[in-house]
């Protein structure tokens, strides 16, 4: 008798260790999985095709509760302008426009670019090209932005996300620069490029495996059977 007390309390102490991590999680411990891809690309327009993997379930274990896409973009280029009209201009700048979007099966982004850069003022123009009062070096200017967008559901909503395969998040970008302040100018356009950063964030909880249930049963059994014989 004394020995199958003690090996019934040997056996549910062991069996209650094993089970006791997943049943934490089982709780609703929520965990998130990420990943990120940069991209850059010449303009206007530009693509790019970013394959992330899909939410792996592991059979079942892991329940997917929410997607979410995040995206930080910019476009730029090195830019020039020079005022080509007799007339001075005193707000002469550059300005630049476009936008940028991205797609992740359900999820999707817009980002938009409106900036204005100005020169201070240039001078009428003075016959000679590319230097002098009536020119300006702007040099690297940008526009930049960020968006995101997210997806919360059952893993029956949530399907397109799941698998062992991957989706791509296709970037698309356009934008142009034009020159304020001026009736008359020139505007010169070098490294025209988009670029930027794509994050997807996998969140779910963890379920503890049917044979985790099982043992977890078997403890308390054990454990119910030794105080009846004690």
């Amino acid at each position: 008798m004394g020995y199958r007390q003690t090996l019934g309390a040997g056996v549910f102490v062991a069996i209650a260790l094993l089970a006791a991590p997943a049943s934490v999680q089982a709780d609703g411990d929520m965990f998130t999985e990420e990943q990120t891809q940069d991209f850059g690309f010449p303009l206007s327009p530009g693509v790019a095709t970013l394959p992330f993997d899909q939410f792996d379930d592991e059979g079942g274990l892991r329940i997917l509760s929410k997607v979410t896409l995040l995206v930080d973009g910019m476009i730029g280029a090195d830019i020039t302008a020079e005022n080509d009209s007799t007339i001075p201009a005193p707000d002469f700048g550059v300005a630049i426009a476009g936008f940028m979007s991205v797609a992740f099966a359900d999820l999707g982004t817009v980002i938009g670019f409106d900036e204005v850069f100005s020169s201070g003022g240039v001078a009428p123009s003075d016959g000679v090209t590319g230097s002098g009062p009536d020119f300006f070096d702007f040099g690297s200017v940008f526009d930049s932005g960020s968006d995101m967008d997210m997806l919360m559901g059952t893993p029956d909503e949530l399907a397109a996300f799941i698998g062992v395969g991957t989706i791509n998040a296709s970037v698309f970008a356009s934008g142009g620069f034009t020159v304020v302040g001026s009736t008359d100018s020139t505007l010169t356009i070098d490294n025209f490029e988009g670029s930027g950063t794509v994050q997807i964030i996998y969140e779910y909880k963890l379920i503890p495996a049917p044979g985790a249930l099982a043992l977890l049963g078997l403890g308390g059994f054990v454990g119910v059977r030794r105080r009846r014989r004690a």
